[in-house]
């Protein structure tokens, strides 16, 4: 099976990607998660490793729009994994720093404690940055350690993250896939009609039968300015009878539904 994951090679997308692939599985590299989504979505990989949630910085804005509006693919697994970031870089004297947004945001108090008045560079990648600092005099990149030795840099400092708990969680998506086996999550995605407690009522079937939802986050619907998409999470999968009654009641009331798949939840992450 050929599976995809955001590179270059040694950013913690990739070891998402390990965590989940056989020995049998190839690897393949893209170096967006637009890409990534697509190549799932074409049929030019088999499944792709997304990033979707940061238990620091929220959920992973490209891989949500892309589940709700872009691409027609299926969760069909999730991946988390514990995150420590590292400074890395060849220069005793740091003048910028490169990264993916979301680990400078992981950083944010170690940055304006070490480096206030560091330019900060936004990189597709934290692998990117990497190659990036190992180039340029003076810059330094955000990323795991596993970088230093793949790009030739030196590790200034470990476990700069906010928080020791920093998890990631990863979706593993697929063009069309039936419920996981043993599924315990759903995840759906829904709008509703701009009137007074459209969303409360929506919220309520599911206390109705009784399942637990474990998340809720809006996105912009980008239709208009104030209309927005809601991604929820459950306990249980659509093979359950009380799930699909309320999923159907869900798809009735909404504007816009989308189911993106019951998989099997990650608990050792």
């Amino acid at each position: 099976m050929k599976i995809g994951y955001l590179g270059p090679e040694g950013t913690f997308s990739q070891l998402a990607a390990k965590k989940y692939a056989s020995g049998a599985d190839v690897l393949v590299q893209y170096p967006s998660i637009a890409e990534l989504a697509i190549a799932a979505n074409n049929n030019h990989v088999d499944a792709a490793v997304l990033p979707i949630e940061n238990s620091l910085e929220g959920g992973v804005n490209t891989t949500l729009d892309f589940l709700a509006f872009d691409c027609d693919l299926i969760i069909c697994a999730e991946i988390l994994l514990k995150i420590s970031q590292s400074i890395l870089s060849n220069s005793e004297t740091v003048t910028k720093i490169y990264s993916h947004p979301q680990p400078i945001g992981q950083c944010g108090r170690y940055i304006s404690q070490n480096y206030g008045s560091v330019s900060i560079v936004f990189t597709a990648s934290t692998a990117q940055a990497a190659q990036l600092a190992a180039k340029e005099e003076g810059a330094a990149a955000i990323g795991s350690d596993a970088l230093a030795d793949i790009y030739g840099l030196k590790v200034v400092a470990r476990g700069i993250e906010d928080v020791r708990t920093n998890t990631t969680r990863f979706v593993v998506v697929r063009k069309n896939a039936a419920p996981a086996r043993g599924a315990d999550k759903t995840s759906i995605v829904f709008s509703v009609s701009d009137k007074p407690g459209a969303l409360y009522k929506m919220l309520s079937i599911f206390d109705i039968f009784e399942i637990n939802m474990v998340k809720i986050e809006s996105r912009p619907a980008k239709t208009a300015l104030g209309a927005y998409v809601f991604f929820v999470d459950i306990n249980g999968s659509v093979e359950d009878e009380r799930v699909c009654k309320a999923l159907e009641l869900i798809k009735y009331k909404s504007t816009f539904f989308k189911n993106l798949g019951s998989y099997k939840e990650d608990k050792n992450g």
